[in-house]
């Protein structure tokens, strides 16, 4: 009976000892903190499991969307913009290639299952590199203006508190941001570019491999996900952006990748 009692008064303990830890009952904190002062910095050999000679392959997808609300329904303007390449850590370069694609709709709620206003179409495919936060093609006509690739310029995450940085049983090792308009400003925004007359919200995700550095291994980060919404007079905007990473062991393989994007980039062109 004592034994019972005693059994009963330690998982009580350890019920109360998870709520003021933070942490839910069967919850288990992510050690974040290594990987993201990485991204503070800029210490993308770190971020992209880069291989011992600097390469590592990133992917961004990025999905803006512009809607409006006029007398014959919902109008929306849609990019999507996909972008990979192989990034040079030691250099800061980036050679890769991406494609645009714009969609255009009009929604009206008594037509919901009409499709005909919709539209979808592929604008362009072109090479590029990338190096200090500015994206070139070797076709000046084509605005790329869309391809962020924000992975390197995300000073003051590390000031930033989570507001999710545990995970559950069966839960992926997400770590969340929820970001006040001055956080998006000081982060996001000067890189975005967006203009806007009413902030509605943004957030910050990471997702790791782990929850922690093991002796099987350092935890990596696998993708970046950002999202912000906003408004500009009665026009309301909402982009998401995507980086996925590889590991190391994927990333040891891809220089030859980065001197063909390279050559076609330099001598080849489009």
């Amino acid at each position: 009976m004592k034994f019972k009692k005693k059994a009963k008064m330690m998982i009580v303990l350890s019920i109360v000892s998870s709520l003021l830890s933070g942490c839910g009952f069967g919850e288990t904190k992510i050690e974040y903190e290594r990987l993201v002062k990485a991204l503070d910095e800029g210490d993308m050999k770190t971020v992209m499991s880069a291989s011992d000679d600097g390469y590592a392959y990133v992917k961004e997808r990025s999905i803006y969307g512009i809607f409006e609300e006029k007398e014959d329904g919902t109008h929306s303007k849609t990019i999507y913009q996909t972008t990979e390449g192989i990034y040079n850590t030691i250099e800061k370069k980036l050679f890769g290639e991406t494609t645009e694609e714009i969609a255009t709709n009009i929604k009206n709620e008594k037509e919901e299952a009409d499709i005909s206003n919709y539209k979808e179409e592929e604008i362009y495919h072109t090479n590029i590199m990338y190096e200090g936060g500015e994206v070139k093609t070797v076709k000046t006509a084509f605005d790329v203006s869309a391809v962020k690739l924000i992975m390197d310029r995300l000073q003051g995450i590390k000031d930033l508190k989570p507001s999710e940085d545990t995970k559950g049983f069966d839960e992926p090792n997400i770590v969340s941001y929820s970001l006040t308009e001055s956080q998006f400003q000081q982060v996001l925004n000067d890189k975005l570019k967006l203009e806007y007359d009413e902030f509605i919200g943004s957030s910050i995700g990471l997702h790791f491999n782990a929850i922690k550095d093991s002796k099987k291994g350092s935890m990596g980060l696998l993708e970046i996900r950002i999202a912000v919404s906003v408004k500009k007079e009665n026009v309301l905007k909402q982009q998401q952006i995507f980086v996925s990473f590889n590991d190391e062991k994927s990333n040891n393989k891809i220089k030859e990748d980065y001197l063909n994007y390279q050559r076609h980039f330099n001598y080849v062109g489009d």
